[in-house]
């Protein structure tokens, strides 16, 4: 049952649009204004008529956040974040700092995967940066895992014994030695990076320190288009998210 205070994503074939449920009436993009209240007691996946179309009402998901988050910087398309997940083996109550809030789609993974008992520590240096953020992380409804910062994470980070580092800044290695202080042994750290120039000089940064099971990888997704014609892979854009370079940290020193 949706409560007063939730937040909700209207899903039509056209279109999908977030929204809170306070009982109030709202403009709503695209669709115009909407009574909130009409939603309260109502269940997940009910169909809604607003306007001349029909919606149905959904849990906001990561796999559609980049069509309905509110943007700012450039954001981690969902293909990618769930790729920094399973690399970095980030479960359950596991302690995660991350580098660079960008528009919050990352955190808000990182956010699912550590659950309830987990913790996410994010350090951003732009305040517009973090404000939408945790605007976006707050409609996901995981703020209560989330400890955002106003802060470097080559200078600032005070967290240690964590399960995961993750940065996504212009020059991971210049955070190099806060990684090693803040992380566990055995514990991971991934950088998410855009050029392969920034992937060989991270590289090169961690197999001079104490990491081990380095690897780096190019992530892709190219979707399929269905009809009665037959089916074809999308035209639109080649599909390319990025790179990662993730490597465990170790106590061994090298020679």
């Amino acid at each position: 049952m949706i409560s007063e205070g939730d937040w909700i994503m209207l899903w039509s074939p056209k279109s999908m649009e977030l929204l809170q449920v306070t009982g109030e009436t709202k403009r709503v993009r695209g669709i115009g204004v909407v009574d909130t209240g009409k939603f309260i007691c109502e269940s997940l996946g009910s169909a809604v008529n607003l306007g001349r179309d029909t919606y149905h009402v959904l849990k906001p998901t990561l796999r559609h956040g980049p069509e309905i988050i509110r943007r700012g910087p450039q954001i981690v398309q969902p293909i990618m974040a769930s790729v920094i997940v399973h690399k970095c083996d980030i479960g359950c109550g596991d302690k995660v700092v991350e580098g660079g809030a960008g528009s919050g789609m990352l955190s808000a993974a990182l956010l699912n995967a550590v659950g309830n008992q987990g913790k996410v520590y994010t350090y951003e240096l732009e305040k517009d940066h973090l404000k939408i953020a945790r605007e976006n992380v707050r409609s996901f409804g995981y703020e209560d895992r989330w400890v955002p910062k106003i802060g470097d994470v080559t200078k600032d980070v005070v967290e240690t014994e964590v399960d995961a580092f993750v940065v996504d800044i212009p020059q991971p290695w210049d955070a190099m030695d806060l990684v090693i202080g803040a992380l566990k042994k055995g514990g991971s750290f991934l950088a998410y990076v855009p050029t392969v120039n920034q992937v060989e000089r991270t590289y090169k940064e961690m197999l001079d320190r104490i990491f081990i099971d380095i690897e780096c990888s190019e992530v892709f997704e190219r979707k399929m288009v269905v009809s009665e014609g037959g089916v074809r892979p999308s035209f639109d854009g080649l599909g390319h998210n990025g790179y990662v370079v993730r490597g465990v940290k170790t106590d061994e020193t090298r020679s």
